[in-house]
């Protein structure tokens, strides 16, 4: 990218700023950041919110590290979802339909599909904890040996864009410029 993508502006706020605003205006009760790469950076762009953060030292290793990394900051938690911030487009509509489900179903995970792909943000119970403490990278293991508690949610494919390279910015750009 040359430079940290958590930290491109969006709609004149930096992707993780936004995406925290979001998952914030769906009612989750706490949300903790999960920070490892120029950390003290995307602290800063968090400046303000009512959020936690937890730093991830073993950033480089993978996301299994970072779900370790959170699994550890969420002793008292019954459940959790674990969202990218490089996910623009999703709301505060879509994640509080993720949250929706997790109450209204007795299932211990609720996971989103995009059209044919799987992919998250994913909410689970808290006795996937360990599990998800477990992984070297995302959490597909855990879902796939767990398809008779998930409940799975269908969003648009459009929604599904991260940001990982630089005409994937652009697109966000003008996928949002355009009110998506």
């Amino acid at each position: 990218m040359g430079q940290h993508k958590l930290l491109l502006k969006l709609g004149g706020e930096a992707l993780v700023r936004r995406v925290a605003n979001q998952i914030l205006e769906a009612g989750f009760d706490d949300v903790l950041v999960v920070v490892g790469y120029a950390h003290e950076a995307v602290v800063t762009a968090l400046n303000g919110l009512p959020v936690r953060h937890v730093v991830n030292t073993d950033y480089a290793t993978g996301m299994g590290s970072s779900f370790r990394t959170a699994t550890g900051a969420l002793p008292d938690s019954t459940a959790a979802m674990f969202a990218l911030a490089d996910q623009p487009l999703l709301t505060s509509r879509e994640y509080r339909q993720l949250l929706n489900a997790h109450h209204s179903t007795s299932n211990g995970i609720v996971s989103l599909r995009y059209g044919e792909v799987t992919a998250p943000p994913h909410l689970f119970a808290r006795r996937f904890f360990p599990e998800l403490a477990q992984l070297e990278h995302g959490a597909r293991p855990v879902l796939q040996r767990h398809t008779d508690v998930t409940t799975v949610l269908h969003f648009p494919p459009e929604l599904l864009l991260d940001i990982d390279t630089p005409e994937d910015y652009e697109r966000a750009k003008a996928l949002f410029d355009r009110g998506r």
